[in-house]
């Protein structure tokens, strides 16, 4: 089996488990689609990613995508950093008793996404932001400047994306330049 799906037979095309890669329902539906058009349409598109999501429907729910913090520091060395946001800092969550958990992302050095991990409630449906956001290539600090609805679990992204900035505007020499306004200021 080729990128675009198609077995050795040109005109047959396969998805899911027999192509032997990950063994989801929503990898081998997303895979069916991509056959599907690619047998069908002009132009084609890969049927091979590796930015799959997992869930484990535990309570609380246990939902991952792209890289560990321990697969990130091999592939990019110590220069990752690792954002975590306590559960309990999420208002949702305490409004409904759910702060069990966390939100943990990875990211290179210049804040682009390359792994996630939510332990919470609803961590499959929270998931899928970083899914997007990792497709699109974004910058976890981007996420902070979309609306998103309060309150509910999915602004914890916003949330913690909010903090990285602020973090990373009073570091460093802009930081100091930031600091001194605000003592001109007062």
């Amino acid at each position: 089996m080729d990128d675009r799906l198609r077995s050795n037979i040109k005109h047959i095309y396969a998805a899911g488990d027999v192509t032997g890669g990950y063994q989801f329902t929503h990898y081998a539906g997303w895979q069916a689609f991509e056959a599907v058009r690619n047998a069908l349409l002009p132009g084609s598109s890969s049927g091979v990613t590796d930015l799959v999501p997992r869930v484990t429907f535990t309570d609380p729910e246990v939902a991952h995508i792209g890289l560990s913090e321990q697969q990130a520091i091999a592939e990019f060395g110590r220069s990752i950093r690792v954002h975590r946001l306590d559960m309990e800092r999420v208002d949702r969550a305490v409004c409904e008793n759910d702060t069990a958990g966390f939100i943990k992302v990875i990211t290179k050095e210049n804040d682009t996404i390359v792994g996630a991990t939510i332990i919470a409630a609803r961590a499959g449906e929270a998931i899928v932001e970083l899914v997007i956001a990792m497709k699109q290539k974004m910058k976890i600090t981007e996420l902070g400047g979309a609306i998103h609805p309060y309150p509910t679990y999915s602004t914890a992204l916003q949330q913690m994306a909010g903090d990285i900035a602020v973090d990373g505007l009073l570091s460093g020499t802009s930081g100091r330049v930031v600091r001194a306004f605000l003592r001109i200021g007062r």
